[in-house]
């Protein structure tokens, strides 16, 4: 055999070789992103280095992982909570859905989250959020929230991102196009995340919300500044009883504006607390989304009271509580809450009322005057601890059947009661507990003052932006922070120079680590979010 022959054969032998090891690294890849215990992951990951691949062959194996095809419609999955609980979660899928496309993803988060129950048998098909999944060729993701797993609470967050890495399991997301909208308590859920979690988000469209619920019923510790690094599109309605737009969230909008806020703001007229606007602003929404991809911004402000969280490629590790820099404006205001509001969420499933458990002859000696003529309103669960219900004993369980001389038939009857009443006012209450007639003289709370964003906990801020392979940055009551490295942002043949406070903090070369860039896909499950390598900077 000629020379040239042995050289042939040893070609095509390498060329073999090597696409024999690219697809098997791609099938390790493939079994990493499946994997969800943690000590698999590190099992998969130091199979992965045996082949000794770069950080480029990773990124370009991870980029050619096939998913399978699925059927149209709707899916109802599980996900084992971080409090063990199991909790359902819906997914939608779009007829025009291709398994070698990546396509976008909506996560909707819904109202009335502190319900004890998770929604039974929601019929998503008939949502107005699928006609735009079909339309525009979009999976949706329904994440199911309830009392003790909400949107403003450890388990519930932590749900919704746990079952975004789940969906991408099994779907070709594309990564960048990954939008979370929701309305009423799920619009003020989709503030919360975009200012405590925006990573995995293009952009965030809360309708009907309120952006300090999350401070206010969960304790979370958010700022309007972290509004600048994704695009928000907030609707509001002006006649919405909870959340009116001209005298209460249009001077949050303003405020937050002034704090740099990537902010649109709309308003709607001769509209409550409804989703009424929703056949005008689908094709806006679509538009929003469509020309709104998630970047990796150079410019980045990030402000947290809680070590360790991060954004994008930013993560403050420690807080000093010494004082905030000379130029540091929080941005925060005090509001009156003047709602007059009973404080309990309403069991939807109570539509008729046992008369052999209840002690009639009382029952019927509160009505005398108006004949009662409905179920009553039954309280799934009792909100806050400052509300009327709380103050005045009310437990899940017990059922309204008669505020003032007025018969509570529906939960309607409740709110026109209301349109009456003031805080302050006094009010007698009828309820039935265990079948027993119970009466109360109580009245609704004065009216208090609390700040839109809660401020327990001190808390770190740093501005900047990088340019030509050099961070700059200033900070304020930070003791430490981490920089995540992508192959976008900097040269790695060039020393990368971290400039903090107008000291330079950092001046080397740094090697793409294949072993680092395994660990992040592991937990993010991010096919466009490579960082390779990290920077940790202690001031």
């Amino acid at each position: 055999m000629c020379i040239k022959h042995i050289i042939y054969v040893i070609s095509i032998l390498f060329v073999c070789t090597s696409f024999v090891r690219a697809q098997e690294l791609t099938g390790k890849l493939k079994e990493l992103m499946y994997a969800d215990e943690h000590t698999k992951q590190i099992q998969l990951i130091n199979d992965i280095l045996g082949y000794k691949p770069t950080a480029d062959n990773i990124i370009k194996a991870i980029r050619n992982i096939t998913y399978k095809p699925h059927k149209p419609g709707k899916f109802v999955w599980e996900n084992l909570c971080i409090d063990d609980v199991k909790r359902r979660y819906y997914v939608y899928v779009p007829s025009s859905y291709n398994p070698e496309i990546e396509t976008p993803l909506l996560v909707y988060l819904h109202g009335r989250v502190l319900r004890r129950e998770l929604i039974e048998d929601w019929e998503i098909e008939e949502f107005e959020l699928v006609t735009l999944a079909e339309e525009r060729g979009y999976l949706v993701l329904f994440p199911l929230g309830q009392y003790g797993a909400s949107w403003w609470d450890s388990v519930g967050m932590t749900n919704v991102l746990q079952q975004i890495r789940k969906t991408k399991q099994e779907f070709n997301i594309d990564d960048d196009r990954v939008f979370m909208a929701g309305f009423s308590d799920g619009a003020s859920g989709s503030f919360n995340f975009a200012m405590c979690y925006p990573t995995d988000f293009a952009g965030f469209l809360p309708f009907n919300g309120h952006p300090g619920a999350g401070s206010a019923l969960g304790g979370m510790h958010t700022y309007f500044v972290n509004l600048a690094n994704r695009p928000v599109y907030v609707i509001n309605t002006d006649e919405d009883e909870l959340f009116p737009a001209e005298t209460k969230i249009m001077p949050m909008m303003e405020l937050a504006n002034e704090a740099g806020a990537d902010l649109l703001y709309r308003i709607y007229t001769g509209i409550g607390h409804d989703f009424d606007y929703f056949d005008t602003e689908l094709p806006l929404m679509a538009k929003f989304m469509a020309s709104h991809p998630r970047s990796l911004n150079p410019r980045i402000v990030w402000e947290s009271a809680d070590p360790g969280r991060q954004c994008m490629w930013l993560s403050i590790d420690s807080i000093t509580g010494e004082g905030h820099a000379d130029w540091y404006k929080d941005y925060n205001m005090e509001l009156i809450d003047d709602r007059v509001a009973f404080g309990f969420m309403s069991d939807d499933y109570h539509t008729r009322l046992d008369y052999t458990a209840i002690d009639t002859v009382a029952f019927l000696g509160l009505f005398e005057e108006r004949p009662f003529q409905g179920p009553g309103v039954r309280i799934d669960n009792v909100v806050g601890d400052s509300t009327l219900c709380a103050l005045t004993g009310l437990i899940a369980g017990d059922i309204i059947v008669k505020l003032d001389d007025l018969p509570m038939n529906t939960l309607d009857d409740v709110k026109t009661y209301k349109q009456g009443k003031q805080r302050g006012d006094s009010v007698y209450i009828a309820i039935l507990r265990d079948g027993k007639v119970m009466e109360f003289n109580t009245k609704f709370p004065d009216p208090t003052t609390f700040d839109l964003h809660t401020r327990k906990k001190p808390s770190g801020r740093i501005e900047g932006y990088f340019c030509a392979n050099t961070f700059t940055l200033r900070t304020s009551q930070v003791g430490a922070f981490t920089l995540y490295l992508h192959p976008h942002m900097v040269q790695f043949d060039q020393n990368v120079v971290v400039e903090v406070n107008g000291r330079v903090a950092y001046n080397q070369i740094v090697v793409p680590s294949p072993g680092f860039l395994l660990y992040n896909f592991a937990q993010n499950r991010d096919r466009e979010l490579f960082f390779v390598n990290k920077i940790h900077i202690r001031l």
